[in-house]
């Protein structure tokens, strides 16, 4: 599904290498539309860029991207870095999806949670696999720690961000603070 700019200039975006692999940002004015994170290889990231934003020019990156780049290249390299003041654009989610990656960006660096745990904070216990879905669909992975969710019998559970589940081991090895 292609997602279009709302107006004035088209969507910016910009690539970057961190210690988890090839990230890619998609910024519409200062705020962050999308994060692509976690691939092997740069033209892959340009090519689920150019996927999802059709219209998305490729730019240096402005003082304010490199800002937000050095924080998530610092956090991938293992520091416990405070990202939940990053500008996010949530307009492209519904009510509920919002509701659980507000919920989610609750959880502290180095500990977890499960589905059905963030399904009660949201006051809708039945609604795990919703919660999953929703997380699914997160924008913004690393900036809203989806990565922090895991099943109720301790399983890893999903990941849809670059290579999968692999990541999500490297992101929670990085923040129980062990060498990868």
């Amino acid at each position: 599904m292609s997602v279009k700019g709302t107006g004035g200039a088209p969507p910016s975006f910009t690539v970057f290498k961190t210690a988890i692999g090839w990230c890619g940002m998609v910024m519409k004015g200062r705020n962050v539309k999308r994060l692509f994170i976690g691939h092997s290889r740069q033209h892959q990231i340009k090519r689920h860029i150019k996927e999802a934003f059709r219209d998305a020019m490729e730019v240096h990156p402005s003082r304010g991207m490199r800002a937000i780049i050095k924080r998530l290249e610092r956090y991938c390299s293992g520091e416990n870095v405070a990202l939940g003041s990053v500008p996010v654009d949530w307009s492209s989610l519904t009510a509920f999806q919002k509701k659980v990656l507000k919920a989610a960006a609750q959880i502290p660096y180095g500990s977890v949670d499960t589905y059905s745990g963030l399904a009660r904070k949201i006051d809708s216990p039945n609604s795990a696999r919703a919660v999953g879905n929703a997380l699914a669909k997160n924008p913004f992975p690393l900036i809203v720690p989806c990565h922090r969710i895991i099943r109720g019998d301790g399983r890893i559970g999903g990941f849809s961000a670059g290579d999968g589940i692999s990541i999500k081991n490297k992101l929670l090895s990085i923040e129980r603070g062990e060498v990868l």
